[in-house]
C-alpha cells in the first residue's frame, strides 16, 4: 500500500511550480566546523560557505515532485532506499536542466532530508519547531535549459 503525500506537501509543490513564495527553513550551514583532536569541534571562520536556497529547495522539490509522480513512498522506501533514488535523482536533475554544482554537500542532504521528511509527515510537521529567525521563504528561479 502507498502512503499518501499529504495535501500541504502538494499545496506546497503547486506553489512552487507556480512561482509563488513557499515558506521554508534554510538547508544548508554557512560556516564549516574544524575537528580539533581532544576538545569540541569550532567554527571555521576563515571561510564563509554560500547558501543558495533557491537551487537547494529546487532540488528538494524535484524530488518530492518525483515521489508524488509515483504516487507516494511504498512500505519498502527504507531511508537506505530513499538515499539511492536521491543518488539516482542527482544525475537525473541534472539532466533535466537543474544544477546541483556549487551547492555545498549540506545543502544537497539538507534537501534531501526535507523532502524525505516531508514526504513521511507532511510540509508543515517538516519544517516546523525553528525559531522564526530560520525561516524563509523561497521561490522557484525558472532556469533556461542550455541547448547543446
Amino acid at each position: 500500500m502507498l502512503s499518501k503525500i499529504k495535501a500541504d506537501v502538494l499545496q506546497a509543490l503547486d506553489a512552487w511550480k507556480s512561482g509563488k513564495p513557499v515558506r521554508s527553513i534554510e538547508l544548508g550551514h554557512v560556516h564549516r566546523m574544524i575537528e580539533h583532536p581532544g576538545m569540541s569541534p569550532r567554527i571555521d571562520t576563515s571561510q564563509r560557505n554560500e547558501r543558495d536556497q533557491e537551487r537547494a529547495h529546487e532540488y528538494c522539490f524535484s524530488i518530492i515532485e518525483r515521489f508524488v509522480a509515483g504516487d507516494g513512498l511504498r512500505p519498502e522506501d527504507t531511508h537506505e532506499r530513499y538515499l539511492a533514488v536521491c543518488q539516482e535523482m542527482r544525475a537525473q536533475f541534472v539532466g533535466m536542466g537543474g544544477d546541483l554544482a556549487g551547492l555545498t554537500p549540506e545543502e544537497i542532504a539538507g534537501a534531501e532530508s526535507l523532502a524525505w521528511k516531508a514526504l513521511l509527515v507532511g510540509w508543515k510537521r517538516a519544517t516546523d519547531g525553528h525559531g522564526e529567525a530560520n525561516y524563509i521563504e523561497v521561490t522557484s528561479v525558472k532556469r533556461e535549459k542550455v541547448k547543446k
